[in-house]
């Protein structure tokens, strides 16, 4: 999980999310409230989740990555604040973001645990930075809780479990391999066309928050000793570019 930026939606869309937020208000606080959310969501026109989920996956990382475990790709629509429970938020274009099937039906489905002071305990990447949550142990590929929301995050979500762990393993070993041959072919030709492809690759590869952390890792000079390679550090020095997040 990475900070993700969040653009508009177009205005249609968000016309008819305001609508249906409108036609909720006017019931009494509870279940009928909840009821209407569920059926309008369901009655939503498929032309405004079209257009709610293309917006979400220009803005997810990769090639259309789940925004929660980064591997899969990101078919649904996830509520954070699930609409039964929060039927204000159920047509809250803030509300929304991107998971893949397997997150959204078997991990955080309509959980969400708040703190005593009724606080989300869940990160949500379009607000909060989750690397000020969570840190990544390169060896292990595991997410480990910085406080509270982190820990929430990770159980919830479950962003440790052992195919995403196995992953982040996978994609540091890869993105530091790719970097160094970016730097290689770079010093060689400025201009080198296969130089670029890679760094579209870089970009686009899954478990992008590894980059990101690999990032925030190089930032502390004793850390960055054990844990990153030193041509891998070079490369990342010498060509800031490989630490952008532009897909």
């Amino acid at each position: 999980m990475r900070r993700i930026s969040r653009f508009a939606l177009p205005q249609a869309a968000l016309v008819k999310l305001s609508s249906n937020t409108e036609e909720i208000r006017r019931l009494p606080p509870g279940k009928q409230r909840a009821d209407r959310a569920v059926a309008l969501w369901k009655r939503l026109p498929i032309g405004t989740k079209r257009s709610i989920q293309g917006v979400l996956a220009a803005m997810s990382t990769g090639l259309q990555r789940c925004m929660y475990c980064e591997d899969g790709q990101g078919t649904d629509i996830e509520h954070f604040r699930p609409k039964s429970a929060y039927p204000l938020h159920a047509f809250v274009w803030g509300n929304y973001l991107l998971a893949c099937s397997h997150c959204n039906s078997n991990h955080k489905r309509t959980a969400f645990p708040l703190d005593a002071d009724g606080t989300p305990l869940l990160i949500d990447p379009t607000v909060d930075d989750p690397v000020e949550h969570m840190a990544l142990s390169p060896s292990t590929g595991l997410f480990e809780a910085r406080d509270a929301k982190g820990t929430a995050t990770i159980a919830v979500c479950g962003l440790n479990r052992d195919v995403c762990a196995s992953g982040r393993q996978d994609a540091w070993v890869s993105l530091s391999q790719l970097a160094i041959r970016y730097a290689m072919l770079r010093d060689r030709d400025p201009a080198s066309s296969h130089a670029e492809e890679i760094l579209r690759a870089v970009r686009r590869y899954p478990f992008q928050s590894v980059r990101v952390h690999m990032v925030e890792i190089l930032k502390s000079p004793r850390a960055a000793r054990l844990l990153v390679q030193p041509e891998t550090r070079q490369a990342f020095e010498r060509y800031p570019e490989l630490a952008g997040l532009s897909a």
